[in-house]
């Protein structure tokens, strides 16, 4: 098996969204943490990328919404939602103040967030493959997996599975599938060059979905969600005509990508909508790993950072001796479970890309005639919760 190094805390197989930010706040606690991850570094993955206002409430808690910036990420305050020629447009805000969100490159943004655990004591192995668990009576108690440096076996208290919708650590230890929804929906998306808008824009013409959010180095993302049936044939030159084709067809797409450029072709996803079991002995899920929901709604990046919140505190109690270990990974369960259920079955309804009613479009036209409704709608599209954010502004400011 190679070398086994001495037991550390928590390991934590992927240091992306939830893993990183996971390792940061138990490494801040004093707690030995070691993350691997089979990419290096600021790899890119495949990502809705806007971080909505209960993700971006999340990073203010942790210090790091002036280091994002710094990156060169721009703010997005203003949004533009456009149902069938129905256009409600203002800039969210959250306790009466102007409520910015972001839409980071991942390779940026995951770079941020392993920086700050290493900086408050977390160690990283980067392209480091785990290929089997440690096992003893029973219990999980650390990883087998193959390095630069070898393989080695990582012994812990705690396996935390961080890596993603296809984790490696739910298929080993078998964590059964609790809901099942399947694929809904499709999408492709690419950077763009030129668009002068710099808020987020989302248009929804029949059952297809079109966002536009400024990202990094200027650019635009630019993103195209439709049903499975229309997916175009294979090959990467028939999804790209597929993808221009489509944001061609809506006028006021093509006019607002007047004089912009692709300049990296589309990349395609296709989510699996599904739940899994998210904890057992010595094991625990957090992120896509335990719940993959399509991207419509955006609520990934967000749901990530929730659960590395929760979920902290939730192994601060069982390693310090505070709870049981176990009885702390089902009392995380159990609250990951009460805040992501509805969202669950509501992103399942939005990836279905149903046409809107009639009634529905009617109460948007009245809603567009209403300062105080157009304002409110963006709110709720945004993410914002203006009770408990107007607490949380008057803590902070």
């Amino acid at each position: 098996m190679g070398t086994e190094d001495d037991a550390c805390d928590v390991v934590i197989v992927g240091a992306r969204c939830a893993g990183a930010p996971l390792g940061m706040l138990l490494a801040q606690r004093g707690y030995s943490v070691e993350m691997v991850d089979r990419d290096p570094v600021g790899a890119d993955t495949v990502s809705t990328h806007w971080i909505r206002w209960p993700g971006v409430r999340q990073l203010r808690s942790w210090g790091l919404v002036a280091a994002l910036e710094k990156t060169g990420c721009p703010p997005i305050v203003s949004a533009s939602l456009d149902f069938e020629g129905h256009v409600l447009k203002g800039g969210p805000r959250a306790g009466g103040m102007e409520a910015a969100t972001y839409a980071p490159r991942r390779t940026e943004l995951d770079a941020l967030l392993v920086a700050e655990a290493r900086a408050r004591g977390a160690r990283l192995r980067e392209r480091f493959a785990v290929t089997g668990l440690l096992v003893a009576d029973g219990r999980v108690t650390g990883v087998r997996g193959s390095g630069p440096d070898g393989p080695a076996g990582l012994r812990a208290r705690v396996v935390v599975g961080a890596d993603g919708r296809n984790s490696t650590v739910a298929r080993l230890v078998q964590s059964p599938v609790v809901e099942d929804r399947g694929v809904l929906a499709r999408s492709l998306y690419g950077y763009w060059s030129g668009v002068a808008e710099r808020g987020v824009r989302v248009v929804f013409r029949g059952r297809r979905g079109i966002s536009l959010w400024p990202t990094h180095d200027g650019l635009t993302v630019v993103s195209l969600v439709y049903p499975p049936e229309e997916a175009p044939g294979a090959g990467r030159a028939a999804l790209a005509e597929f993808y221009a084709s489509a944001l061609r067809e809506v006028p006021e797409v093509e006019q607002a990508l007047t004089g912009a450029d692709l300049v990296s072709p589309p990349r395609a996803a296709a989510v699996r909508n599904a739940r899994r079991h998210v904890h057992g002995p010595g094991w625990v899920l957090a992120g896509d790993a335990g719940v993959t929901k399509d991207p419509v709604s955006a609520q990934g990046i967000s749901d990530a950072f929730a659960d590395a919140a929760v979920l902290a505190d939730a192994l601060d109690a069982g390693l310090s001796g505070s709870a049981g270990l176990d009885e702390a990974l089902a009392g995380y369960a159990a609250t990951r479970d009460a805040q992501r259920l509805d969202a669950f079955a509501y992103t399942c309804e939005q990836a279905e890309l149903r046409p809107f009613g009639a009634g529905f479009l009617d109460d948007l036209a009245r809603t567009a005639a209403d300062a105080q409704a157009v304002e409110a709608f963006v709110n709720t599209f945004v993410g914002c919760e203006t009770a408990a954010d107007a607490d949380w502004l008057g803590e902070s400011h």
